[in-house]
């Protein structure tokens, strides 16, 4: 009975104690002829709760490679709790066989209790692990199980699991800090390589013992040592830096990603600013990009009016987009005081299957010197820049058409006149506000801040913050504003349109209609800016009032808008 019942304990079936289909232990139904009295029954109760629970968590700790690192060490610890408690009931076997101790059920169960809640959090535990995928995120249900607990003896248990799982993180860390490896055969740490071949981090799977903040330090890291050391620029003194923080504990790991990001934000801002190639690509970017030398682009849109006024076929799509490059690098050569190499990284091109005209099509593309493409100008902040970019072409194509027009329309009404200025002033005074209101002023902030720091780190992040803003201030991410915008250039084309042959019969009807639309667009525009204004706060306003102010000044179109508009409820 007693060999039974520690046969049981151990968690294996036996004759008097059985494995029933959902896992529990119970005693077989002849157990009560073998002169149980009634208290050492209920005794057995627990214990059977508590066999139960070791053949469970033996299980979890036999079962097969589990693709994952965390698992892997956690199902060691647990494998070394269950033989903890299966070599004290050896101890239990040995005592009763030499007779030194007489332990019927009553002894058995005073011995192993210290066990019983120790197994139950455990498997709890298991339960609660096997919910989730296996990842670094372990760590943190471990944590919640310590810190819910207040019994000793279970707290010492898993602060050991806790740091045992730590120690997988710290390689982790060290193998992608100091060598720019990720050590992650199953996709369980935090920043792992996306469908672009780029380095990521994955929010949701930071563990709480590092913050958003300190995960971004070890992003940088990496990729800067992966940049180093694909630069062959890494010294004799940065290796010996490595190898002395590998001996740093994982207790100060706050002190290790610190120090690794200080080397290598300082030694990454020597790779990228020799040869002055930061300042060079930058500069290309803005006078490009953001038309920071306008004349560029000015004569790239004379030049190139008639291959961008249609559709593209894709038998002619190479044809177009090689006469398209040779006017772009004839309007940089003409215009743009650079070298020839650095001219020919940019090159235009359009986009085979998007629906619309060419202007809607059109994209830039800059290979940049490595490392910036990398780090810096990776290919979603060249999306963001190419966004600005056809914005700003747009509004300066209209432009130029508008102001082209002036000798067909000197003698032409009022109503026709009256548009043309109307369009003018609105498009002119937006292109102004994103031009000087928006990237001058965040151009200033940007280099302030890069001439106050030699860190690379620094100025990626005054980068970053500059993109941020000028994509917010042109609402780039707010899809009315940018509907009515294109609106707007549609509806000046339009009007541009009118001109392009002899004056057509029905003229001034056509006039009347665009100038509903016109009034119409305005009425919505205001409405979206006003409505954004009114939700704003602190600095997010002043944008947002400064281009109400170039739009509106004195009131000038609103007050006409209503001006018509009480006109036409007269006449009604």
């Amino acid at each position: 009975m007693i060999r039974e019942m520690l046969f049981m304990l151990s968690g294996q079936p036996g004759a008097l104690f059985v494995m029933t289909d959902n896992g529990q232990f119970e005693m077989c139904s002849g157990i009560a002829d073998v002169g149980l009295c009634q208290s050492e029954k209920e005794i057995i109760k627990p214990l059977l709760k508590v066999g139960s629970n070791v053949a469970f968590l033996s299980t979890f700790a036999e079962e097969r490679k589990m693709d994952s690192l965390y698992l892997d060490v956690i199902q060691q610890s647990i494998s070394k709790y269950v033989t903890e408690f299966q070599e004290e009931l050896v101890e239990i076997e040995i005592a009763i066989l030499e007779g030194s101790e007489i332990l019927g059920i009553t002894g058995i169960h005073s011995r192993i209790m210290p066990f019983t809640l120790q197994l139950e959090y455990l498997k709890e535990l298991v339960d609660a692990i096997k919910l989730q995928k296996g990842n670094c995120l372990l760590i943190d249900t471990i944590q919640h199980y310590r810190d819910h607990c207040g019994v000793s003896r279970i707290i010492a248990t898993f602060q050991e699991m806790y740091n045992t799982c730590l120690k997988v993180l710290h390689k982790q860390l060290i193998s992608w800090m100091l060598f720019g490896k990720l050590l992650d055969p199953y996709n369980e740490f935090f920043i792992q390589v996306d469908d672009s071949k780029h380095f990521v981090i994955i929010g949701e799977m930071i563990p709480s013992c590092l913050t958003v903040s300190l995960a971004q330090q070890v992003l940088f890291v990496g990729e800067s040592v992966v940049a180093l050391t694909e630069a062959q620029d890494l010294s004799e003194e940065d290796w010996e830096f490595m190898g002395k923080l590998q001996k740093i504990p994982f207790e100060n790991v706050v002190e290790i990603i610190q120090q690794c990001r200080d080397q290598m934000a300082k030694r990454l801002w020597n790779l990228v600013t020799e040869k002055d190639r930061l300042n060079r690509s930058l500069n290309m970017i803005l006078n490009t990009f953001l038309m920071k030398k306008g004349d560029i682009f000015a004569y790239f849109i004379r030049q190139t009016e008639h291959i961008f006024d249609g559709q593209f076929p894709s038998a002619q799509l190479a044809s177009s987009q090689f006469a398209l490059q040779q006017r772009l690098m004839n309007s940089l050569k003409k215009y743009l005081d650079e070298e020839e190499a650095e001219i020919e990284r940019l090159s235009m091109n359009i986009t085979p299957d998007t629906p619309g005209k060419g202007w809607d099509r059109v994209f830039l593309d800059y290979k940049t010197e490595w490392p910036l493409g990398v780090l810096i100008f990776t290919p979603e902040t060249m999306e963001t820049y190419n966004k600005i970019f056809r914005l700003l072409l747009n509004l300066r194509r209209i432009q130029l058409n508008l102001n082209g027009l002036w000798k067909n329309v000197a003698s032409l009404d009022k109503p026709v006149l009256e548009l043309r200025w109307n369009l003018q002033h609105i498009l002119i005074h937006l292109s102004q506000y994103i031009q000087i209101d928006v990237i001058e002023v965040q151009k200033s902030i940007m280099d302030r801040q890069i001439d106050q720091c030699h860190d690379f780190d620094k100025f990626r992040a005054a980068h970053a913050n500059f993109l941020v803003v000028i994509a917010a201030q042109t609402f780039l991410h707010v899809p009315a504003m940018q509907a009515c915008f294109k609106d707007l250039i549609h509806l000046a084309l339009k009007f541009c349109g009118l001109f392009k042959n002899d004056r057509p019969k029905a003229f001034l009807p056509v006039v009347a209609e665009l100038n509903l639309e016109f009034e119409r667009l305005m009425q919505l525009l205001f409405s979206l800016l006003n409505g954004m204004y009114q939700q704003s706060s602190g600095t997010t306003m002043e944008p947002i009032a400064q281009l109400l102010l170039r739009l509106d000044f004195n009131y000038y179109l609103t007050e006409g808008l209503q001006r018509k508009t009480n006109q036409s409820l007269e006449e009604i």
